[in-house]
């Protein structure tokens, strides 16, 4: 028997194998991701997003403990598209993640660079391992910034964007893209001054988004309290629902799956053809830079020597 037979959420151990595994990449990690596919799939995995210091880990633990009071079981992600170090607050605050560790969530921060298909894929294979060992709930929390905090609400299937009042976030979240790809909005840190402000100008660009069957609610927490974390549960919960009926998550994951195939296609296809030690490509790029060849033109060649068996 494989040691991957005894993945499963009271197994720390091999949870922790088969994540490193998926962090390495490789024929080891598509193999272990073929055999563990069919356990996977019943999860519900919930990404916070949001800028530096708006208290994401925080919320992360307390929704976190809040589940498991429930009986859930439930596992953490941090992403680092960059270091497997770095890892935010989410790993580097041990004290603050105690209970929530204690109470049997699991936690663990990966980072991602170098992954085939980027930063959703291999985030999505990830969560898929800890579907598969058994976890009903996922919390993923992103590290990185700017389009990585994009990219990661792709693989989830609620997206909750954090902010915090007095730090202009409100036109920060605009410009990131963040309201876009809401499905809750929650004002952490809602004691400081300036908060119902700041929740009443996030109200009046959520009207600006296209009419949909969800309306994105707003949550005001203080997560260090404790406070307002009941109503962000309710909120994901009922975001839950409204997948469910008429097959809505369904239709979200096969969106997700034919994303996670063209990202997985073009990594693969880039790792094929974008060789530095290949004079084909060098004698390429050579051309597109001293204006012999258009890009367009160079791509084209590529992959046409690519389909014709000539690569």
């Amino acid at each position: 028997m494989s040691w991957d037979a005894e993945l499963a959420f009271d197994n720390p151990r091999a949870l922790a194998r088969a994540l490193t595994v998926i962090e390495t990449g490789g024929e080891e990690a598509e193999a272990l991701l073929r055999r563990l596919r069919p356990r996977a799939g019943r999860a519900h995995s919930v990404g916070l997003t949001g800028g530096a210091g708006v208290g994401k880990s925080t919320l992360v633990q307390a929704m976190g403990v809040r589940l498991l009071e429930r009986g859930e079981r439930v596992a953490a992600l941090a992403v680092d598209p960059s270091s497997p170090f770095s890892g935010g607050a989410l790993l580097g605050d041990r004290i603050r993640m105690g209970r929530f560790i204690a109470m049997g969530g699991f936690v663990r921060s990966m980072a991602t660079r170098g992954a085939v298909g980027g930063l959703a894929a291999a985030t999505t294979d990830a969560m898929d391992v800890l579907d598969a060992a058994g976890f009903s709930w996922l919390l993923l929390e992103t590290v990185g910034v700017g389009q990585d905090e994009i990219d990661v609400a792709g693989v989830v299937d609620t997206v909750v964007v954090v902010g915090v009042p007095g730090t202009g976030d409100d036109v920060q979240t605009a410009k990131a893209g963040l309201l876009e790809v809401a499905d809750i909005l929650v004002v952490n840190k809602s004691d400081l001054p300036g908060a119902a402000q700041y929740a009443s100008a996030l109200a009046e660009m959520l009207e600006l988004r296209p009419a949909s069957g969800w309306q994105p609610p707003l949550v005001m927490t203080q997560a260090i309290a404790g406070e307002g974390v009941g109503e962000l549960v309710a909120a994901v919960e009922a975001h839950r629902a409204f997948l469910e009926r008429d097959g809505r998550r369904e239709e979200v994951r096969r969106q997700r799956a034919a994303r996670r195939v063209a990202q997985l296609l073009g990594g693969l296809v880039q790792q094929r053809l974008c060789r530095a030690d290949d004079p084909r490509y060098c004698e390429t790029i050579e051309a597109v830079a001293s204006g012999a060849l258009d890009p367009y033109t160079a791509a084209r060649r590529l992959l046409g020597g690519l389909a014709n068996g000539g690569w």
